[in-house]
This record gives C-alpha cells, sequence and structure tokens, in this order.
C-alpha cells in the first residue's frame, strides 16, 4: 500500500505503529513493519505491511475524516505503549520517543551541514538488511521480493538492477537478536529457511606501524603560502559545527538521531542509512549506517564511523556507542587530540563517558600525519585528559618504526599539566669536567608545590644533588634552590649553592620582594655552572625589599648586599629608606615631585676583592634631600621645559682603616635648568614614497651652584659619571647615584636629523651635541671630563646615528669625536637584524683605544668584535653561531657554532663551544674550556641532553630563545 504524504505526518503514524506493534508482535514475527525512503523532492516513500499493523484485538472504527483518523491512531498507539510517548513536531521529518530511562529524538531527513574534511576515502560496505530483497539474475533480471509468513512473494522484474544485493557477495549484517531468512533463488521461485540472526562483526588486519589515515580525514591541513612559522606545514583544525550544551547529568540528556533514510523492525531495532548522525550532549556520532536499539540504548554504526567532541575526533569503520553509559568501542580505529597535536591508532580504542581514552594493541604519536619519525607503541594505552596524564603497558620507544627502548609501565604527559614522574635527563662533555649525566625527578605535591630533584654526576668531580622547591599562595611566589656536591675530586672540598626567591603582595599596595643567592666559592658558577633559577653574575644578589605604593607617592625598604664572585666589591645597602612622590599641576602648570632617601652603605673588606686604598674603606650613612619645580610648555613646532631642583646629600662617615674621614659632611646644590628645542619639517618624495624631514635644534640652559664641604673626600656609595654620548650631555647632574653633581654653568647645544615614512615610522636619525662651559667644574666632572679634570670650555663632540633600514634590519652608532681634529676617539656600532621568522644577524664593534694612547693599559681601553647569527637552512636546518674576539690582544673570548634539525615533533642540537674561563685581565693567564653538546627535543615529551651554547641569544634579543616547545 504505497502512499505519498508530508513526511512529519508520514514518519510520526510509522513509529507510532512501530511502537503498538512491539507489544504485540515482537516474539512472534521477524518481519518489517515499514520501509521508508526519502525521495529527491522530500517526500517519504514508505511501504507498510497491512497485515502486520491490524492489532489482535477488536478494530477500532476508522473515521472518514483523514485528520481525526490519524490522531486517533496515534493516541490508540500511546495508550497501547504505557512505556513511551509518541509526539509530533513542528520541524519536517522530527519525531520524539521518550524511553523508560532516555529520551531519543529521531529525525528523517536531511541532516545539518556539518563542514567534514574533504578527500576522506570511502570502503565499501555492507548493505543494511531489509524486507525487500534485489538480486540479479545472469541476465540482469531482478527479483522483486516481500517475505509474507513463512514464504516469500516474488515478481520477477526483467529491468536491469541498479545495485546488486551485497549480502548475495557474502556480506549480509544481521540484526543482533533477531531471526532472519536464507533464501537461494531457484529459477522463478525461492526456497527459504528461518536462520537464528547474528551480530554483524567487522574485521580488518592486525595493528602494524602507526600508519595515518589522509590528513584531511584526520582534520590536518597545510598551511596557508606564508602562514607556517616552524617546520611543520600544517595543523590540526576542528571544523566547526554546533556543540548541544546540557547541563543535566549524561544519562539523562536525550539522543538525536538523524538519517537520511529509516525504517523500524519489530523487537525494537531503527536501521538507518544515509548522512547517520547521533548526537548526545557534546558527542556526535557519525556514519554511512546503523542501527538502533531503543530497548538497551546501544547504537552501532558501519562505514566511515566518526566520533567528535571538543578537541577529539575518533575514526573507524565500525563502532559500537552504549548511550547510557557514554561507553564508545572503536574497532581499528585512529584518533586525534587536537590542542596536544597527538595522535594515534589502535585495534580497538574504548571512549569512556568519563572522557578516557583506552587503546588496545596501540600507538601514540605527537608528529603529523604522514610521519612516523617516532611513537609509543604498547599492548595498553591509556589516556586521561581529566588529569593530563598517559600510562603505557608494555610500551617500546620506536624510531623510524625500530623499538630502542622498552618499559613494562611508562607515565607521560598528554597537556602541559605538572604530574610526578622522571623527566628528560641531560647529557654532556668539557674537558675540564668529563662526562656530565643529569637525571632529574619531579615532584608534584600539591596544586601550589611542587619539587624538582636532580641526580648530576660529573665525571671529573663527583654526584652532585640539585633540589629546586616551588610554593605558591594566595599572596605570593617562592623558589628555594640548593646544591650539594660533597668533596669535590678535582677542587679537593664541598661545593654548595644557595638560593631564594620571593615576590608577594602580602596586603592591598604592599609590594615583597627577595632575592637570595649564594656558592660555597668564587669557581663554582665556572667550573659546574647550573640549571637552577638563579643569577650567575660577578656580585650575586642579597636583597630584600618591601614598597608601599600609593598614589602619587610610594616608600620602599631594602637592603642589598652582595656575594662578589670576581671583580672589586661594591657598597652594600643595609638598609635603604626611600620615600618619593610627584604632585601634578601644584600651582597652574607647575609640577612639584621629591625623594627623601635614608642609606647605610657598607662593604666587605675582608674579601680578596676588596680595594686597598684607604678611601675606598669608608663606610658611612647618608641622607638625600631632591625636591623640584618643573613645568612643560609644549607645542607641535617646539617645547620650553623649565626646572629648579633642590639637591642634599648629608653624611656621617667612618673610615675603617685609619679614620681620616669620621665625622659629617655636606654636599649641596641648586640645579636650574631650561630645555627648549625646535621640530621644523619639510616633505619630500622619493621612488618608493612620501617622507617627512625634520630639523630639531636644542638647546639646554644649566646652572649647578655646589656648596660641599669637601666633596672630593666624599666616597662614591652608589655614583659613577655617565658615559659621553648625546642624551648624556644633557643630563642635569651628568651622574648616576646620589653623591655627585657637577658645579658648572654650561649651554649644551644640539642638532638632529631625522626621516620619517608616511607611516610615521623613523627611518634615520642623524645628531650631534657639544657642551659649552662658561666656568670650571671644580668639585666633580661633567661626561667627557675625564681626562682634562674639568678644566676645558667645551666638550667633545657627541654623535648619534640610527639607521631603520628596513623594519627588521638596524644599524646604531654613538661616538665621540675630537674637538680640534674632528677625528673619532671612540665608535661603538651595532648592527642587528631580526624579522622574527627565526633569522638573527647581530655584529657589535668597539674601539676606543685612541680615546686611551696616553695610558693603553687601562682597563677602559678596548677593542672588540662581536658576532651572532642564528640562520635557517632550510624549513628543517638551522645554524647558530657566536664569536667574540679582543682585537687589541688578538685574543678569542668565546666561539661556538652549532646546528638545529627540527622537524614537526623532534629536534636535534648539536653545538660546540670554546670560551674563556679565567682572564683575570691578564693575556698571558688567559685560560680555555671546550665542549660539545647533544640535545634532543621530542614533542610533547620534553628535552634530552644539554642545549648549552645558545644562551646569547637571550643576551642580543631580551627574551628566551630556547624555543623547546615551539614547533
Amino acid at each position: 500500500m504505497p502512499f505519498n504524504t508530508r513526511a512529519a505526518f508520514k514518519l510520526t503514524l510509522a513509529v507510532a505503529a512501530a511502537i503498538s506493534a512491539q507489544t504485540l508482535h515482537a516474539q512472534t514475527n521477524p518481519d518489517r513493519l515499514w520501509s521508508c525512503n526519502l525521495t529527491p523532492s522530500g517526500e517519504w516513500d514508505c511501504e507498510v505491511n497491512e497485515h502486520l499493523a491490524q492489532p489482535s484485538g477488536p478494530t477500532p472504527p476508522i473515521s472518514n475524516d483523514t485528520t481525526e483518523s490519524d490522531t486517533s491512531a496515534a493516541e490508540q498507539t500511546a495508550e497501547a505503549s504505557p512505556a513511551g510517548r509518541v509526539e509530533a513536531v513542528a520541524e519536517p521529518a522530527a519525531v520524539t520517543a521518550t524511553a523508560p530511562v532516555t529520551e531519543v529524538i529521531t529525525t528523517n531527513g536531511a541532516p545539518e551541514p556539518i563542514d567534514w574534511p574533504e578527500n576522506f576515502t570511502s570502503r565499501p560496505q555492507p548493505a543494511a538488511r531489509s524486507a525487500t530483497a534485489s538480486v540479479p539474475s545472469a541476465d540482469k533480471a531482478a527479483w522483486d521480493c516481500v517475505a509474507e509468513g513463512d514464504s516469500w512473494e516474488c515478481n520477477h522484474d526483467n529491468a536491469p538492477a541498479s545495485a546488486p544485493d551485497t549480502r548475495a557477495q557474502g556480506q549480509a549484517v544481521a540484526t543482533a537478536g533477531a531471526p532472519e531468512w536464507s533464501c537461494t533463488a531457484g529459477g522463478d521461485d525461492w526456497d527459504c529457511k528461518e536462520v537464528p540472526g547474528t551480530a554483524p562483526v567487522t574485521r580488518q588486519a592486525a595493528l602494524g606501524p602507526l600508519v595515518p589515515a589522509t590528513a584531511a580525514a584526520l582534520d590536518w591541513y597545510p598551511y596557508a603560502p606564508g602562514e607556517a612559522t616552524g617546520a611543520c606545514i600544517g595543523h590540526y583544525v576542528e571544523p566547526d559545527f554546533a556543540f548541544l550544551d546540557d547541563d543535566r547529568p549524561f544519562d539523562q540528556q536525550p539522543v538525536y538521531v538523524n538519517a537520511l533514510n529509516s525504517s523500524t523492525e519489530l523487537g525494537g531495532l531503527t536501521q538507518l542509512e544515509g548522512g547517520i548522525q547521533l548526537q548526545r550532549g557534546g558527542r556526535l556520532i557519525s556514519s554511512v549506517r546503523g542501527e538502533y536499539d531503543q530497548q538497551s540504548s546501544v547504537a552501532r554504526l558501519f562505514g566511515e564511523v566518526r566520533y567528535r567532541e571538543r578537541g577529539l575526533l575518533l575514526t573507524s569503520e565500525q563502532a559500537d556507542a552504549d548511550m547510557l553509559s557514554g561507553k564508545t568501542l572503536f574497532h581499528n580505529a585512529q584518533y586525534v587530540m587536537h590542542q596536544e597535536h597527538m595522535r594515534g591508532q589502535a585495534e580497538q580504542i574504548t571512549r569512556y563517558g568519563d572522557r578516557r581514552v583506552e587503546l588496545s594493541k596501540g600507538a601514540i604519536t605527537f608528529c603529523a600525519p604522514g610521519s612516523n619519525a617516532w611513537q609509543i607503541a604498547a599492548s595498553n594505552i591509556e589516556l586521561n585528559p581529566e588529569n593530563g596524564r598517559g600510562v603505557a603497558r608494555h610500551a617500546t620507544f620506536d624510531v623510524a618504526g625500530v623499538p630502542v627502548l622498552y618499559t613494562p609501565y611508562l607515565s607521560f604527559p598528554i597537556d602541559d599539566r605538572r604530574q610526578s614522574g622522571f623527566l628528560f635527563p641531560s647529557l654532556g662533555y668539557s674537558e675540564s669536567n668529563g662526562i656530565d649525566i643529569a637525571i632529574p625527578y619531579y615532584f608534584n605535591l600539591a596544586e601550589n608545590y611542587d619539587d624538582t630533584l636532580t641526580l648530576r654526576h660529573i665525571g671529573e668531580r663527583g654526584l652532585l644533588l640539585e633540589n629546586e622547591f616551588r610554593y605558591m599562595n594566595h599572596w605570593s611566589h617562592n623558589t628555594l634552590s640548593n646544591a650539594w656536591l660533597s668533596g669535590d675530586d678535582k677542587y679537593g672540598d664541598d661545593r654548595w649553592l644557595f638560593g631564594f626567591k620571593h615576590n608577594g603582595m602580602p596586603m592591598d599596595n604592599l609590594h615583597s620582594r627577595i632575592d637570595f643567592t649564594r656558592v660555597s666559592d668564587d669557581d663554582y658558577f665556572e667550573n659546574l655552572g647550573t640549571d637552577l633559577e638563579v643569577r650567575r653574575n660577578d656580585h650575586l644578589n642579597q636583597i630584600f625589599e618591601l614598597r608601599y605604593l600609593q598614589p602619587g607617592w610610594n616608600l620602599s625598604l631594602m637592603t642589598h648586599s652582595y656575594q662578589t664572585i670576581d671583580g672589586s666589591t661594591p657598597y652594600e645597602k643595609v638598609p635603604q629608606l626611600t620615600l618619593s612622590g610627584t604632585q601634578p599641576g601644584l600651582a597652574g602648570a607647575l609640577d612639584f615631585s621629591y625623594v627623601a632617601e635614608y642609606t647605610r652603605f657598607d662593604r666587605d673588606l675582608d674579601s680578596i676583592y676588596a680595594p686597598k686604598g684607604k678611601a675606598d674603606a669608608t663606610v658611612g650613612d647618608r641622607v638625600h634631600l631632591s625636591p623640584r619645580l618643573s613645568a612643560a610648555f609644549e607645542r607641535p613646532w617646539g617645547y620650553i621645559r623649565p626646572s629648579a631642583t633642590l639637591w642634599h646629600s648629608e653624611y656621617d662617615l667612618e673610615n675603617e682603616r685609619d679614620n681620616s674621614l669620621d665625622g659629617g659632611y655636606s654636599a649641596s646644590a641648586g640645579i636650574v635648568s631650561i630645555d627648549s628645542g625646535l621640530v621644523l619639517e619639510r616633505e619630500f618624495d622619493l621612488a618608493d614614497g612620501q617622507y617627512i624631514q625634520t630639523l630639531e635644534p636644542r638647546l639646554m640652559l644649566l646652572h649647578a651652584d655646589v656648596n660641599s664641604d669637601d666633596l672630593q673626600d666624599i666616597p662614591l656609595f652608589d655614583s659613577s659619571l655617565l658615559d659621553f654620548t648625546y642624551y648624556n650631555l644633557f643630563h642635569e647632574t651628568g651622574w648616576s647615584g646620589n653623591d655627585r653633581v657637577a658645579d658648572t654653568q654650561q649651554a649644551t647645544l644640539g642638532l638632529s636629523s631625522a626621516v620619517y615614512s608616511d607611516q610615521g615610522i623613523e627611518k634615520l636619525r642623524l645628531g650631534v651635541a657639544q657642551a659649552h662651559y662658561f666656568a670650571d667644574r671644580e668639585y666633580a666632572g661633567r661626561p667627557g671630563d675625564r681626562n682634562n679634570g674639568g678644566t676645558d670650555n667645551s666638550s667633545n663632540l657627541a654623535t648619534l646615528a640610527n639607521w631603520n633600514f628596513t623594519r627588521n634590519l638596524r644599524l646604531t652608532h654613538n661616538g665621540e669625536v675630537d674637538r680640534d681634529t674632528y677625528e673619532f676617539l671612540e665608535h661603538n656600532y651595532k648592527l642587528s637584524y631580526l624579522p622574527g621568522d627565526k633569522r638573527l644577524l647581530y655584529l657589535s664593534y668597539r674601539d676606543n683605544l685612541e680615546k686611551y694612547n696616553d695610558d693603553p693599559a687601562n682597563s677602559s681601553a678596548h677593542q672588540q668584535m662581536d658576532l651572532a647569527f642564528r640562520w635557517p637552512l632550510s624549513n628543517s636546518w638551522t645554524g647558530y653561531g657566536r664569536w667574540q674576539q679582543d682585537l687589541d690582544n688578538n685574543e678569542n673570548l668565546e666561539t661556538l657554532l652549532g646546528i638545529e634539525y627540527s622537524s614537526c615533533c623532534w629536534k636535534l642540537r648539536l653545538s660546540g663551544r670554546s670560551w674563556v674561563v679565567d682572564p683575570d685581565g691578564n693575556v698571558e693567564e688567559f685560560e680555555t674550556d671546550n665542549g660539545v653538546f647533544l640535545q634532543f627535543v621530542l614533542r610533547g615529551l620534553g628535552a634530552f641532553g644539554q642545549g648549552q651554547g645558545r644562551e646569547f641569544l637571550e643576551e642580543i634579543t631580551g627574551y628566551d630563545e630556547d624555543d623547546n616547545g615551539a614547533f
């Protein structure tokens, strides 16, 4: 009885009749009640078995009104099935059925379009079980048969069959738990018998090496031209589609079933074909065809099966999904975790309701599809996104398909969360230490504190233990670092290190800081080095600081001492109390600012690096006050900035060697300055665009009147004369710190010119400045007065040049030109090229020998070259190196050459380095050390080996250049 009508109403009636018939005939007849197909016009064409649709009881009256009849049938169906509820929905082809536990919403029609990756290779699938068989004969004729009771009613169709029945080829798919017919065509008749039903089983070859499916099938797509930032030529892209966010417990969320074709069999089994989608909350399964058992809430899918949730894709040819527990079983499947850049495959993958993924006889890797550089293969692998950890049992680490390491148990991270376990060891070699092996173990003790213990064996010295403990609470971050080497075989004594760092905010507006480092001896870092988070300067900081901040003012209390391991001992501030603030608009255009400071200066006079002079042994207290009034009158074409400052420092000194400077001293100065300038502009055109050139004359008038008991006798606690540069000639005091101010009356003239592009980018700036003095500098000199005692009428010329060839290529220069001969006394050049695509070129040259030609042994005299580079040789290979040379003494300070190979999932670094160990300021006593360092980096797992030699990149660029995690 074929008929056509509206799809929604027709399918509602079909499902209602199916549920009703389940109660009456589920145990007696395996025949199909409904068989429906969607026509190209969007209508449903259905076949109904009227004999099976008739209930065994009295036949209800049938109304002539179609609508009333259909509604009555639906109501009777609902009454006959107390365990279910059937509703007709407003959208076309939508039916809602409520089972005793799970609500199932079945939709027949074109599914919502999803942006699936292309090029997924389809495989032939078994045909869906149907009550209508179509088997071609040898002469291309076909049989059209319908099961009637225990026999078949068949018609012989001479038209060629559109497609053969795949069951005739041995690919029958049976419904689990339901009987089926086995028929053989003989002439114009069929010989049939009923046989028990069997569950469909898909078998494929056993798991081999990790061979990915097509890249697009795993959401892997190549970068657009110019988009790739590393060795990877592609990346995982998760398609966009709407997940159903449902706050209800998983077992209470409805199941949405969508397919182009569907049919319901007696026994509660629904067959689905064409664009199948099963969705429950944020989990979506799609396939070519499948079946759903409403009684057990189990779905079985076949052909191009895909399981999706946010950040996860599973693909296989067959899947069994329990819609109640959320457990889904995939056979011969592959998976992708997009954010983790991880994929894998297994003979069987189980996705549990708690998001765990278990692989049986599987493998995982962080390599891109198409690459089998390395993988972890195991008999069982469990990935738990909840704790960010994976566990492999009876695992092998395979390189290029060859097992190189076996372990019965392996725990590894699958994201950035912290987990206890061994970290990758490091391996290195140098002439002074021999073989150097370090094995760290990480303890994830709690969410807010952890610990890393490293056992380090140094061949020529012994066993070194290093430990780093980190603690964090709601107001502070803390790191405790220590190391211990008992009886260094080469040094002949115990070696140790202690470090502590703290940054906190104990209360609102109050900030705290501690930076404390101490080592057993001066050669600790030179001999042993360390990977602990401590500073390795010539003067190891020991800082304790509290700072209280308020709008307009702040108060700080600090103690700052040192352990000197090279050079002379600096003055320590034990303690320093500072109050500073600003008050803008105090009197119209005037701004008021102030600094008030008390400092106790001390010095370690027992150190071997302590100065020998008597004056340098002076310690004492200092009080410094510096109130200031200033104003700024600015226009686009120029500015005038007047200021007046009262500078005063009061001392209570002690000379610990001969008491010659005991007592009180003071120094005061009134400083008045007027800084002014003009900005003149003109436009001009070049071949590549329009530019603006500026001409910027600058004049600064400075008067500083110093009143001092004897400023020359006051030690330089925290002050030094500024270098001779263009901008320092315009500095008010000419000194850093608060111990000196030049007694000067001067006018500083400067002239600079800049060229700007039409985007406002400075392309070029040239400048020259000179100070003209109207009196000798009696108490303290100005920048450039080092050699003449402050008696010249003018300074040398300070030059400035900045040339931005491009956004990434920059040349800077500053120098000193003799005012009489106009010869360069000092050159400082820096050329840097850093385009941000892994390329780096750096060249620095410094020469001031002409400036000190009367004293060439002066420690300030230098002629040095520093060359560094990092340059990609291809997408995978990168070379890097550094060369530092003392040109005056013809001594190599450091030579480094390295090469790095990078793929999408692993890196290798090989470096050779020669460097100065202990120059001691004497060329004849220069000592050098040599080393070779090898490091492997595995994406997602970590680094193995030593990457020493690339630290210079951070010195040049100012940020961490290790890039272990960048691929």
